[in-house]
């Protein structure tokens, strides 16, 4: 990764590492971990010998001493490896670093005798501390920070294009995740353009030509190889017409963009503003994960009215204490609009719940507070965030 040095740290113990492709993992651990083995299922010979024999893995472990690390990358690859891992951290006591591009296949029993015994670690594109003087939000929201992107702009558009093709051969047909790519190609290019909008199946079925039970199917492919997430509704009963449709993101602009089939395209600054929102929430993502604050996101929508982007449950409600929550308004926009608060402002004076802190980030140069409600340049909101200011 060359001048970018990441956030997340090392832990003491054995760890999983799940992140999308090209996200850096592999890097990372090379750089993090003294491995005493380190095996790369992604290595035809070594994919060969280890999915025939995967108790080949006990032989190949049988020097190491108590202590020593062994890194596993792409275990997804051969899930039954994780029987022999079992094995050989209660027997042996050796450190293991796991990395996975997919929990498809992990979802099944192997994975479950691990449980408990490694931490579970996530793996983003580059966050805002992580690019330093590199970046740029304009950039960012075009082609996303994906590290072999962000490293080389003026490549990104061959970069995505190869990235999807690579992810719907290798992560899809060739782990027969699905047979016929043409119907997907569909679905993920009416995703991309519906990307972070409030997600209407059939609608979605309808714009792809897929059958609308297969849509299911396919977005729990998108969430399993970690393409995207759900960001669900925030229904508190404040207002009659609260929309109960959750969005879904994929997981970074560039990945957007290339998706949506618009990477030789000049963007809208509509779409943008999806874009800004996908950037956003992949840095507050990184984030809450990589430091162990597992709060839920949700979106706040009232149907022909008004939208808060995320809504940040902070704290949950317990016996007769209110829960809190933090507010978050994303705008493509370089200078202040009232409207832009109009949402906050009915949102706190009818809340249950206390307002922690309310935030608008724009893509303008000025610092402002407007009735309570903070109004952040990109870069000086993602500086707070990382500094602990805004999500504690």
């Amino acid at each position: 990764m060359g001048q970018f040095k990441r956030f997340l740290k090392p832990t003491d113990g054995s760890f999983f590492l799940f992140g999308p492709r090209g996200t850096g993992k592999s890097t990372w651990l090379q750089n993090e971990i003294s491995a005493a083995l380190f095996i790369d299922l992604l290595e035809s010979d070594r994919y060969l010998e280890l999915s025939i024999q995967p108790s080949r893995l006990r032989e190949l472990c049988a020097h190491l001493k108590s202590g020593d690390w062994v890194v596993i990358d792409e275990i997804q690859k051969i899930p039954g490896l994780l029987d022999e891992v079992h094995w050989l951290y209660q027997k042996k006591k050796l450190n293991f670093a796991i990395t996975g591009s997919s929990a498809r296949k992990l979802k099944r029993t192997h994975a479950n005798l691990l449980a408990g015994r490694l931490l579970d670690l996530k793996f983003y594109p580059l966050t805002f501390p992580e690019l330093g003087s590199a970046f740029n939000i304009e950039k960012c929201l075009e082609f996303g920070s994906l590290p072999g992107i962000a490293k080389d702009y003026q490549k990104a558009v061959p970069i995505l294009a190869s990235y999807l093709s690579t992810y719907l051969r290798q992560e899809l047909l060739e782990e027969s995740v699905i047979r016929n790519l043409d119907p997907f190609r569909r679905f993920i290019d009416v995703v991309g353009q519906f990307n972070g909008q409030l997600l209407n199946k059939e609608t979605i079925a309808r714009e792809s030509s897929v059958k609308r039970a297969t849509i299911d199917h396919y977005f729990g492919i998108l969430e399993d190889t970690l393409m995207g997430t759900y960001v669900q509704a925030w229904n508190p009963g404040l207002k009659s017409k609260e929309a109960a449709h959750p969005k879904f993101y994929l997981f970074d602009p560039g990945i957007v963009r290339a998706c949506a089939g618009l990477l030789n395209q000049e963007l809208e600054s509509e779409y943008l503003g999806f874009m800004f929102e996908t950037f956003v929430l992949g840095q507050l993502r990184a984030y809450l994960n990589q430091t162990f604050k597992y709060f839920d996101i949700y979106h706040y929508s009232i149907t022909q009215s008004y939208d808060i982007d995320f809504v940040v449950q902070v704290k949950k409600p317990v016996m007769s204490k209110r829960g809190e929550v933090v507010l978050l308004e994303i705008k493509y926009g370089k200078k202040f609009r009232p409207e832009w608060i109009k949402g906050i402002l009915d949102f706190r004076s009818l809340s249950k719940d206390k307002v922690r802190g309310s935030h608008v980030i724009c893509t303008g140069k000025d610092r402002l507070e407007v009735e309570g409600v903070q109004i952040w340049p990109a870069a000086e909101f993602l500086k707070a965030l990382f500094d602990g200011e805004i999500v504690g």
